[in-house]
Formats: structure tokens, C-alpha cells, sequence
């Protein structure tokens, strides 16, 4: 197939769309991608990516081609300017596209109007668009704190569904979606269905577990106000200090709300028990993989939002260890089916408190065996072939 994907984020990005469309690109398809400059989370372009030879380059076996939209910046200003330029900037790209298409495929995060481009596509060509929704709309704008009583939010709930609507088909990470896409954005439910994302088989690298001198806790992604640090701060602080000398919080990445978290962390004198090593290349993370005991997975509470499937869950899975955390919804649910670690209810820092406790003074062979079942669910249900198989099937329905 001919499929041409449309995501405003792409490789160096940490995004899991450049490994789906290299495993497309393997199995004999030809993927072309219209994307924007690398400059998530940061704001700032990757090192590298101010070089004019970079913005049409093939990757990888897939064509790749970057538009000029703006920077996300340090400001919501530059922010919005990013968020409301791909859409003009990738339907230029389409106009000087030289061939025909199978199909659209829409890798859609924030902001939902990265669907805009496809659905040009398919009003011109009468090609039919396919999307994989990793973020709801306009329910990530609850985020900001912008109530669905705000007329601003009155009038992106229009538009969101009217996107949606002319979208062919929707996949989804997570089951909790489906009722949101059907009930809020009037999405049928014949046009919906779920499939988890994938982790990735790089981590499989990853040495079986070791037990270490402190219970190494490690967080890696985005740090961001969904994430919910406030909870792990609070819960930090309510652990007895007798404890801190055999606790360690490792926190990979960076993000909007990495000040915030630090600020808190140093007001509650906390200082000794985190270590911050900021963002990481994925090849860069096996060693640190390495030496962790256990994952955090955390969610904010009261929103669709949380209840998603975060892709570093898959990721923690993959790399075959235990994982504690608050979270609500699927990912408690799989956390707990798999027996794969201890979660309670998102923003319950009483409880996660708790859970710190009983796993430093958990016996190492529980610690061992949580990172067992971990690998084993990834290998059983959340590979990128298992995950590609029903992408590309239904890509092959819909060309």
C-alpha cells in the first residue's frame, strides 16, 4: 500500500508513529510522512534540525517531510501559533505531493486539528482517512482548567465533533475513549474500536532484575501537570524518614511542569530522596533501566483524560519490571489482572504512601516476581507485530 501519514510530531520526537511506520515500511508498504519541525517537549528545535537538508529526508526506508510551523516555545502564545499552523502547513505539502495515496493514516495527539490536512486529503482524492486518537478533544483541554461551561470550550466541542465525524475510521488506546468519541463527540460505534499501543522491543535489552541498594522507583516521559506529581509529592512526604535511606525516585525527562514539581519537592525538603536526570535519548535509557527496582505510573484524577492507557505502561512492561502508582481506569485494571504491581486511585496520596512502604520492606523475590509477569504480558499482548497486524488490516479495509 501507499499510505501517507499525518502527525505534526515525529522522529526525534517521543513518539511511538516513527517505529509503526518503519515496521509498515518492512512489510513492503511505502509511507510517507508530512510532520512538523522536532521540537517536543521543549519548545526548542533538536540540535541539527535548522539544516534545510533535513526538512524532506527519507528515514529509515520512510519519506519524511517537515514543514516550517512555528515553535512551541516557552509561552501558551507560541504554543497556540503551534498548534494552529500544521494544519495550513501540511495541506501546502499535500498540494505538491506528485503521487496518489491508498489511504490516510492520522497518528492524532494534541491538538486534534492535525485532522484537518487528512480530511483535505480525502474531500480531494477521495481517499478514506483511518486515525489512531491517543488524545481526546476537547477533553485535554481540561487540563488547563478550561470548564466545559467556558464558551471557548463550547465551540471546540463543535468543531471537534464535526472532525471526528468525517473521520472513516478511530482507534483508540484505551476503552474508556470509545464511550467518550460516541457519547460527547457523536462518533458512531460502528466507526470505533480499541487498540492499546505497542512497547518497545528495544527494552527487551534490558537486564532481568537485580536487586539494588536503595528500591529504585524510576519515572520516564513527560513531565507534565497530567502526571499528577503533586499526588507523588504528597505521598513522598507522608513515608516515615527512616525510610528515605532505602528510597530512591529516579526521574527521567523534562517538561512544563518540571519547575513546579521541584519547587514542591524542595519545600517539603525532599531533595535527597529524587534524582532528577532530564531527558534521554531511548537508546540512552537501558542503563538506567538497568538499575531500576520498580515504575511510577500516575494520572490526575476526574477526567476521561486519566483513564487512557499511557504508552509508558507498555514501555514499563517491556522492560520488565513492577510498576506502582495512582491511576484510574484500564491501566489499574491491567496493572492488577497481570499482577504486575500495586496501583490505588488516581490522586490518593495516602494510599500511595502506603504502597512506597509495603515495597521497601516487600521481600526482593515479590520484586522479582512483579518484574516477570511484567515481561511476560508485553510479549503477550502489546509487541508492535501485534500491534501493526490490526493497523494494517484495517488500513487495507478502508484502501
Amino acid at each position: 500500500m501507499k499510505i501517507l501519514v499525518i502527525s505534526q510530531y515525529y522522529y526525534p520526537e517521543p513518539f511511538k508513529i516513527h517505529e509503526i511506520c518503519e515496521e509498515l515500511v518492512k512489510r513492503g508498504n511505502e509511507v510517507t510522512v508530512i510532520t512538523g519541525r522536532p521540537n517536543y517537549p521543549d519548545g526548542d528545535l533538536f540540535p541539527g534540525y535548522d539544516n534545510l537538508d533535513k526538512m524532506n529526508e527519507t528515514v529509515n526506508g520512510v519519506n519524511v517531510i517537515r514543514t516550517h510551523i512555528p515553535l512551541r516555545g516557552h509561552n501558551p502564545l507560541s504554543l497556540i501559533r503551534n498548534y494552529l499552523s500544521y494544519p495550513g502547513y501540511a495541506k501546502k505539502e499535500i498540494k505538491k505531493l506528485d503521487k496518489e495515496f491508498d489511504a490516510v493514516f492520522v497518528y492524532q495527539l494534541s491538538p486534534v486539528f492535525m485532522l484537518i490536512p487528512a480530511l483535505y486529503y480525502k474531500k480531494r482524492y477521495r481517499k478514506k482517512v483511518y486515525v489512531y486518537c491517543l488524545d481526546l478533544w476537547p477533553e485535554s483541554l481540561k487540563v488547563l482548567h478550561l470548564k466545559e461551561t467556558n464558551p471557548v470550550f463550547k465551540v471546540l466541542k463543535m468543531i471537534c465533533s464535526k472532525l471526528y465525524k468525517q473521520c472513516d475510521f478511530i482507534s483508540v488506546t484505551s476503552p474508556a475513549f470509545i464511550e467518550y468519541l460516541n457519547e460527547v463527540n457523536k462518533v458512531e460505534m460502528s466507526r470505533l474500536n480499541c487498540i492499546p499501543q505497542h512497547g518497545e522491543d528495544l527494552f527487551l535489552q534490558v537486564n532481568p532484575y537485580q536487586k539494588q541498594d536503595k528500591l529504585n522507583i524510576t519515572f520516564a516521559g513527560n513531565i507534565g501537570k497530567a502526571q499528577d506529581f503533586d499526588c507523588l509529592v504528597r505521598a513522598v512526604a507522608k513515608v516515615p524518614d527512616s525510610y528515605y535511606s532505602r528510597l530512591k525516585f529516579t526521574i527521567i525527562g523534562s517538561g512544563s511542569y518540571e519547575i513546579e514539581f521541584k519547587r514542591q519537592i524542595e519545600e517539603k525538603e525532599l531533595g535527597a530522596v529524587f534524582d532528577f536526570v532530564g531527558r534521554k535519548r531511548v537508546e540512552e535509557l537501558i542503563p538506567y533501566y538497568n538499575d531500576t527496582s520498580l515504575f511510577l505510573l500516575s494520572l490526575e484524577k476526574d477526567s476521561n483524560i486519566g483513564k487512557t492507557i499511557p504508552s509508558k505502561l507498555q514501555t514499563y512492561m517491556a522492560v520488565g519490571r513492577g510498576i506502582i502508582g495512582s491511576i484510574d481506569g484500564t491501566s489499574a485494571d491491567i496493572i492488577n489482572r497481570s499482577n504486575t504491581g500495586m496501583v490505588c486511585n488516581a490522586g490518593n496520596d495516602k494510599e500511595l504512601a502506603d504502597i512506597i512502604i509495603k515495597m521497601a520492606d516487600a521481600d526482593d523475590d515479590l520484586i522479582s516476581t512483579l518484574a516477570g509477569n511484567s515481561r511476560n504480558y508485553f510479549l503477550n499482548n502489546f509487541t508492535i507485530n501485534k500491534y501493526v497486524d490490526q493497523i494494517l488490516k484495517k488500513l487495507e479495509e478502508l484502501g
